[in-house]
């Protein structure tokens, strides 16, 4: 029989609603197939999703044969700092209720309802998929089936679905797809926001259950701890290299998302065009195309370039990796290429992946006039970035504030395809880096803490400001803030004079 897209025959939950607006979750032919062929566990697909939602992550396996099984389970994470993710139970904490089961969906599918979770049914009454928390984290799970060692992430979930036939398979997916989508709608809806109008196709990406953890990691201490106890054989295959060594791989918190950084537009848009690499390279093998396998961005010092890569890899929902050019160099003999080496390791090992190399002048300066060590490191750069055409969405992203200072052959197409300036803001830039950081501390304090500013007041302050890079104009704010507390102040606002004041307190090189 042959497999067609989701939509075009009828799902296996009865009489819902066509969606109209919000997410949107399908299935591509060739996931139908290689469930039915036999799948281990893959990552099928994730997609960032707007506060206070951060990302989807969708995942799937199957046994082949005429009594196979299939499993299905998609993770809601909500936006939040690491350390309030791992220790928030589940419905307590800053969005009490938020994750709660949708019984919401209620009106769309049949459900059965539990302390524990929400089952949807199928037409014939049987559980088909569990709404509930993850056991040890502040998310919503959407799950059937067996998950070997996962189980520990993936809390309530039904029995496994046949695999065996073709259509079963494709009315699986069409109801997993529905009720997915449902859900998260549901989540903005229960706090009067309009669900953000993505679409997110599952397909076999090739990413493993290494990738699936490493796209967890970053919920915080917690689960890094556990998956860190999770046994690294049987399902998971044989440990890649000695473990001490990825795991001292440095890797950082998500960022923000790109429309909540002030500024750098171009930027911006040359970086969310490398997303598409990392959230689907199949999308450039089948137009015949590379994909693109690093971005040097380049720039005057505190101008966002960190900043901006943390949210190149929170959009792309891909770990990511920060190096920095003490975590690469060292005293001893072949120790800095090994370091170098195990970040590539790692990276492709739990691809979708984005390696951060800051400062990369301190790293691979020019070797015209350089030791030989810094030769060797070169060298093992230039060789692995030559060797990622075959590991899928795994992008390289370098900073410098000297790029005349980087090795020629770092720059040529093929290794840093895209040239990204991230120069000082301009004054619409400013401003913009201005609103954030006032939203951010406002946000904070969870009350109004600035007068408004008319035109007038923000020429004074765009005017005061001038030449001022991003880090000053967050240095600004922060005085304001610090000059409130130490003078014992409980209330008032801060006006445009003192931000008058503070700019001209701030600390310039020069």
């Amino acid at each position: 029989m042959a497999i067609v897209p989701a939509g075009q025959h009828e799902a296996a939950v009865p009489d819902r609603p066509e969606p109209t607006g919000g997410l949107r979750v399908l299935w591509s032919p060739e996931l139908a197939e290689r469930l039915r062929a036999g799948l281990p566990i893959t990552v099928l697909g994730q997609v960032a999703l707007d506060p206070p939602l951060g990302r989807l992550l969708v995942v799937g396996r199957s046994d082949a044969g005429p009594n196979g099984t299939l499993a299905l389970a998609a993770v809601v994470v909500p936006v939040g700092n690491a350390g309030a993710l791992a220790l928030a139970p589940f419905g307590l904490g800053p969005l009490a209720g938020a994750m709660a089961p949708p019984a919401e969906l209620g009106r769309e599918f049949p459900l059965r309802v539990t302390g524990e979770a929400v089952y949807v049914k199928d037409q014939n009454g049987a559980d088909l998929f569990a709404l509930g928390p993850g056991v040890v984290l502040n998310q919503l799970v959407i799950a059937c089936g067996s998950w070997p060692l996962l189980a520990p992430l993936f809390g309530p979930r039904t029995r496994a679905r046949p695999a065996g036939d073709p259509a079963a398979i494709q009315r699986d997916l069409d109801a997993f797809c529905a009720v997915v989508g449902a859900a998260v709608n549901v989540l903005y809806r229960r706090r009067n926001l309009t669900p953000p109008s993505t679409t997110l196709t599952l397909r076999p990406t090739g990413l493993n259950v290494d990738s699936a953890l490493g796209g967890l990691r970053w919920l915080g201490k917690s689960a890094a701890d556990l998956v860190a106890k999770l046994p690294r054989t049987s399902a998971f295959g044989p440990s890649d290299g000695p473990r001490a060594t990825l795991t001292a791989i440095p890797s950082g918190p998500p960022g923000a998302a790109f429309d909540e950084v002030g500024g750098q537009e171009e930027a911006k848009r040359e970086l969310q065009a490398i997303c598409v690499a990392i959230r689907d390279p199949e999308s450039y093998r089948r137009w015949g195309a590379r994909p693109p396998k690093g971005v040097l961005m380049y720039g005057p010092p505190g101008t966002g370039k960190t900043l901006l890569a943390r949210c190149l890899a929170r959009e792309a929902g891909a770990r990511f990796i920060h190096m920095r050019a003490t975590d690469v160099t060292s005293k001893w003999y072949g120790e800095a290429e090994r370091r170098m080496q195990a970040a590539f390791d790692l990276a492709r090992k739990q691809a979708p992946a984005v390696i951060f190399f800051d400062e990369i002048d301190a790293i691979a300066r020019s070797r015209d006039d350089s030791h030989e060590a810094t030769h060797r490191v070169v060298s093992t750069l230039l060789e692995n970035m030559d060797g990622l055409e075959e590991a899928k969405g795994v992008v390289v992203i370098a900073a410098t504030n000297r790029p005349e200072s980087v090795d020629s052959a770092l720059t040529r197409p093929g290794r840093f395809d895209r040239l990204v300036e991230v120069p000082l803001p301009d004054a619409a830039g400013r401003r913009a880096i201005f609103q954030v950081h006032r939203r951010k501390a406002e946000a904070n304090a969870a009350r109004d803490l600035f007068e408004p500013l008319d035109e007038a007041g923000w020429e004074q302050l765009l005017d005061a400001s001038a030449g001022f890079n991003g880090a000053e104009i967050e240095e600004t704010i922060r005085r304001a803030l610090e000059a409130k507390v130490r003078s014992g102040a409980t209330e008032g606002r801060i006006t445009v004079q003192d931000l008058l004041h503070q700019a001209g307190t701030v600390n310039r090189p020069w």
